[in-house]
């Protein structure tokens, strides 16, 4: 950990020294399983980050060593997939050795027979099926025109696995190496056979890239794509999800941000970015991307705006605040219906809260960098009136918006002109300002969010007390009607609050829970039917309403058609 961070000094400071550039060296020996690690990191990880700073960052003398590092292994076993389009090289002794068990019987051990195939599906998949090109050929360097993955030791140096660019210019010919086993101890989140395959779809998906461009630059976007490509091929593997609290726990940094020397592994918490985009605008968007970087020759932010813009006429402008608003309902603050499908097992995003019970103005201040968000929290608390919250960003583009969060509701408004005046606030479980950057360069832009709470600005009277009014339409005719509304007013705030529909014999029907509610008047509804979704037959019901401090019940008929 300690080197990694001298080394991103040294890298953010220029051109590095003799020693510094041994020392990057020694690092990447120990990533490609050439040396041996006395400290071990966090998390696996992908090397092929590291292999693409490091030679952007070496001298012409540190690129020659580190091509030497790199040769390929010489292992004595080869294996061609089923398709033909790999070959697989591994050893059955040494460190490098593969278990030999052949349950097949077909002369080749069952674990190379599994790398084999799960190759096979990553090139059907993303060649045949997404359309991707193929990866640039190498002349025959491993044995044949197949493209090579080595089969080594890469545990003790945390590498999950890497792919190496072995050509200079914008793009590549590469091999792979994997594990030969996923079963040591730094494959925590993911090992076995599903390390195997989501580290299969994703350097495979390096290989690819880097027929496209394979700059330094687009390092951030590199590990983005092909961590979303994992959860493309593999979905029920999930291993991404110990690399989101590196970018949902700094929304403000950049987008772009981050490196292969960074310890939150923001690099590879952004394929957030690529969920979003496939989920929102359609998978084709990350190829064209890719496309339209290998057209350019760079991975410039505005090439990236150029391909958004052919799906989301507003470029960034138009996707980041969309995308703010996607991350900010994760983890505990979750809600269907749902945006990202695993979102409530994510980190849950930074953001900062405001007091404003209190009829005083109240304010957070803060900075975020191009392309980065930020989250300010009110909460009503139950506290009738309103609110009035103004937003100032003295410099660059924003994308301004509030969420108004219900039990099971979200409500997404534009900040017009940068202001809000809400009346009923307490309506609401909270209010969230969800300010998103859209300048493609630049740091440190400020903003400033201030509200102040007014116990008058209500939408409608309190009710002076609890009442339970009679169900509209009654009888409630399920074939003709689609619910009948249950309507109730609270004179006074209630933690505890349940709407229940019991037969005139006193058995439970159905039951909705309705938490904490603030006093004011409600309209509920019923479709009908029971706990399990069953229809109800024709009869009198009672609804029993239980507060706090307050119950109620009435009658209701249903009546069915015959």
């Amino acid at each position: 950990m300690v080197l990694l961070l001298i080394l991103c000094w040294a890298l953010a400071a220029g051109a590095l020294t003799l020693a510094e550039e041994q020392a990057l060296l020694a690092h990447v020996g120990v990533v490609v399983g050439r040396e041996e690690e006395a400290e071990p990191p966090d998390h696996a990880f992908c090397g092929t980050p590291l292999l693409v700073e490091a030679r952007a960052a070496l001298g012409a003398e540190g690129r020659r060593q580190l091509a030497k590092l790199l040769q390929r292994p010489a292992l004595p076993w080869e294996h061609r997939s089923p398709s033909g389009h790999f070959r697989i090289h591994y050893e059955l002794s040494g460190r490098n050795r593969v278990d030999s068990a052949d349950g097949d019987g077909n002369q080749v051990p069952d674990y190379v027979d599994t790398v084999a195939a799960a190759l096979d599906r990553a090139w059907e998949l993303q060649v045949g099926q997404l359309g991707y090109q193929a990866p640039p050929g190498d002349g025959g360097l491993g044995g044949g025109d197949e493209y090579d993955v080595y089969l080594v030791q890469l545990g003790s140096g945390g590498a999950y696995g890497y792919t190496y660019p072995e050509q200079g210019g914008n793009r590549s010919s590469s091999y792979l190496e994997l594990d030969n086993d996923y079963t040591d101890a730094i494959y925590v989140q993911t090992r076995g056979l599903d390390a195997l395959h989501a580290t299969v779809a994703h350097e495979f998906f390096h290989a690819i890239q880097f027929g496209y461009y394979q700059g330094s630059d687009g390092v951030w976007w590199q590990e983005a794509s092909s961590t979303w490509m994992e959860e493309v091929a593999y979905p029920e593997v999930n291993d991404y999800l110990q690399y989101l609290n590196g970018f949902l726990g700094q929304p403000g940094k950049s987008l772009n941000s981050g490196s292969s020397f960074s310890a939150d592994y923001r690099i590879y918490g952004a394929c957030l970015f690529a969920h979003f985009l496939d989920l929102r605008h359609g998978r084709d968007l990350i190829r064209a991307i890719w496309e339209e970087l290998g057209s350019r020759s760079s991975a410039g932010l505005e090439h990236f705006d150029r391909a958004i813009r052919q799906r989301a006429p507003g470029g960034f402008g138009g996707v980041m605040g969309e995308f703010a608003v996607w991350n900010y309902l994760t983890g505990k603050n979750y809600r269907l219906p749902s945006r990202y499908p695993d979102g409530e097992r994510y980190p849950q995003v930074g953001d900062t809260h405001l007091n404003t019970l209190a009829k005083v103005a109240v304010a957070d201040n803060g900075q975020v960098d191009h392309l980065g968000s930020a989250y300010v929290v009110l909460e009503p608390r139950l506290q009738p009136g309103g609110v009035l919250v103004e937003v100032q960003t003295p410099r660059g583009r924003w994308s301004q918006q509030v969420l108004l969060i219900g039990r099971d509701t979200v409500e997404v408004r534009a900040l017009a002109g940068g202001q809000l005046r809400l009346a009923g606030w307490d309506r609401y479980d909270s209010l969230v300002v969800v300010l998103a950057q859209n300048d493609q360069v630049g740091n440190s832009y400020e903003y400033t969010v201030s509200a102040e709470y007014d116990p008058e600005l209500i939408d409608e009277p309190v009710p002076q007390r609890s009442a339970l009014k009679q169900n509209y339409p009654n009888p409630f005719r399920p074939g003709q009607q689609r619910h009948t509304a249950i309507t109730f007013g609270l004179s006074q705030p209630s933690t505890r609050t349940a709407l229940s529909i019991f037969t005139a014999e006193g058995q439970l029907v159905w039951r909705r829970y309705l938490g904490v509610r603030s006093a004011r008047t409600y309209t509920e509804f019923w479709d009908g039917t029971n706990e399990a979704g069953e229809p109800v037959g024709s009869g009198i019901y009672y609804y029993v309403l239980e507060g706090e401090d307050f119950s109620a019940s009435r009658a209701l008929a249903v009546v069915r058609g015959d």
